[in-house]
């Protein structure tokens, strides 16, 4: 038994060096990959999607344009906006190999969607929370523990049953993230479901593989699957007539 408990943990925590005998031998899911997922299961929960860590917008882009062939076929998702945080200004306090001011950078130029520069305790005002009103889709890439806890007591009221949220480096060398969402849940009593775990490369330059997390909340909401955009079924019907 002691055995198979330390098999999991391996297994869904990763182990110390595991990087460098994993890197180049282990097809990781893409950050874009698992954002595309993420997007799509959101779809059948009101609410807009809101980026907290942006950077230089790379996975802000990919949930604008998954987002935007969803549009295409599904009139619901036009209501949504995107909403993405950070202070552009890079870490204010060191994480794992990563010393204070990593990531800094100049504002991205993201069409379409609502950047809000600043750190997140000057940003994340009860003004912009009853903006916003509800949350379908929340992508966490905060890095920090401070961060990743002022994120989420921001968005509690935010979030119904159903809503996602997806942590970008949930578990790895130091699973900041982890902690802050642990203690949330305890404060709070917000029910989750963790529906994937997913490996990745180490976020912190480390030598350990970190794990992305996506969960969903649990609410007294009945939820339906949001069904294959039109094209997919298309496609499928198409294939199984071969």
């Amino acid at each position: 038994m002691a055995d198979d408990q330390q098999l999991l943990d391996e297994w869904f925590r990763g182990n110390p060096g595991d990087w460098h005998e994993s890197r180049s031998k282990v097809t990781f899911p893409a950050r874009a990959q698992v954002l595309e997922l993420a997007v799509q299961l959101s779809r059948s929960v009101p609410g807009h999607i809101a980026e907290f860590g942006v950077w230089k917008g790379y996975s802000t882009r990919v949930i604008r344009d998954e987002l935007w062939r969803a549009r295409l076929w599904d009139l619901r998702q036009r209501r949504k906006r995107i909403y993405a945080f950070d202070s552009f200004q890079g870490l204010p306090e060191g994480y794992e190999h990563l010393p204070a001011g990593t990531f800094a950078t100049p504002i991205p130029r993201l069409k379409g969607v609502r950047v809000v520069d600043g750190f997140f305790e000057d940003t994340l005002t009860p003004a912009l929370a009853a903006e916003i009103g509800t949350v379908s889709l929340a992508h966490l890439d905060a890095d920090l523990e401070s961060a990743t806890t002022c994120v989420l007591d921001w968005l509690t009221p935010m979030l119904t049953g159903g809503s996602l949220l997806l942590f970008d480096e949930f578990l790895g060398e130091d699973p900041a993230e982890f902690r802050a969402f642990r203690d949330w849940q305890e404060r709070t009593g917000t029910r989750t479901a963790l529906l994937a775990l997913f490996g990745r490369e180490p976020s912190g330059k480390g030598a350990m593989t970190d794990r992305r997390a996506l969960f969903q909340v649990i609410g007294s909401r009945t939820l339906k699957k949001s069904p294959p955009l039109l094209p997919t079924r298309w496609r499928r019907r198409l294939a199984s007539k071969w």
